[in-house]
């Protein structure tokens, strides 16, 4: 099988979805996982988390890099621990790079064209490896991301916390096949599924329990795979429905920052023919979360 070669971006720590999608991706056959870089806050415990995860999947092979904590105009505490970091399982850990922009940067600039990036947290990371190298807007084959509410009005997380990084990631010109809230938000966890990623036997979920705890403690919902569902985007869209758009993102409204439109709905003019953007209108929730729940469970 030839497998998709990916780079995962992520904040992971706070939402435990992160650790959720690099757990599904470890045990995706039709993935190869080039590397890690965080991104957003604190992205240095961050880094310990995610080389943590890679240590108890034994999958140390994986490098994790730290890339930016600051989003482009928003605020953000770059000290700020996320819940899911523990000082004394976390601390310690090391063997992680600093240069997550130039590490994206240089392994896609090295390759075949063949390297899909897969943020699934704001995009500063992604957004300032453009800035910094126009050239991957023709090198990288593709971004799957996860962000956006597209066919509804609301503003997401990952690109609230950074929409000068979206948009230009979104008019960037790279073919994007955007993941949002108008799908992810129907792939929740039961209780029971919750409980068996708690005793999976795959060394791939061997740090998921303590995630799983440590999350718990600040919240009272289960997980929703919003990020696994962007994984999972990369290899099989069958269970999801794309449809092609001209999407923008909002930057200047004082109601609407960050929130992403349909500009072609918008302005009732054409221009989605046109677009380099797909972003998912349906899912098939039961099956993707069967899905989910045989490979990092069984």
């Amino acid at each position: 099988m030839e497998r998709t070669k990916i780079i995962i971006d992520t904040d992971i720590g706070d939402d435990i979805d992160d650790a959720l999608a690099i757990a599904f991706a470890l045990e995706s056959p039709e993935l190869d996982v080039l590397g890690i870089t965080t991104v957003f806050r604190n992205v240095t415990a961050r880094a310990k988390i995610a080389v943590r995860l890679l240590e108890q999947a034994g999958r140390a092979d994986i490098p994790v890099y730290a890339g930016v904590g600051r989003p482009i105009l928003n605020q953000a505490d770059v000290d700020e621990i996320p819940n899911q970091y523990d000082e004394e399982r976390d601390g310690g850990a090391s063997g992680f790079g600093t240069n997550g922009i130039d590490f994206i940067i240089e392994t896609v600039m090295k390759s075949d064209g063949a390297i899909t990036l897969v943020p699934i947290g704001p995009l500063t990371n992604i957004a300032i490896a453009i800035l910094k190298e126009p050239a991957l807007r023709s090198k990288v084959k593709e971004i799957v991301l996860m962000g956006g509410c597209f066919y509804s009005h609301l503003s997401e997380w990952n690109i609230r916390c950074d929409p000068e990084a979206a948009r230009v990631v979104f008019e960037s010109g790279i073919p994007i096949r955007a993941v949002g809230l108008d799908v992810t938000v129907q792939c929740v966890l039961t209780q029971a599924d919750v409980d068996r990623l708690m005793t999976s036997p795959k060394r791939s979920a061997a740090y998921l329990p303590d995630l799983l705890a440590r999350w718990r403690k600040v919240t009272d919902h289960h997980p929703m795979l919003h990020d696994p569902l962007a994984v999972c985007a990369v290899f099989d869209d069958r269970l999801l429905e794309f449809q092609q758009d001209e999407i923008v993102v909002e930057t200047q409204g004082e109601f609407t920052r960050g929130q992403t439109y349909n500009r072609s709905a918008l302005y009732w003019r054409g221009g989605a023919d046109r677009s380099v953007i797909r972003a998912a209108k349906r899912v098939d929730a039961d099956a993707f979360l069967q899905l989910y729940m045989d490979r990092v469970c069984r």
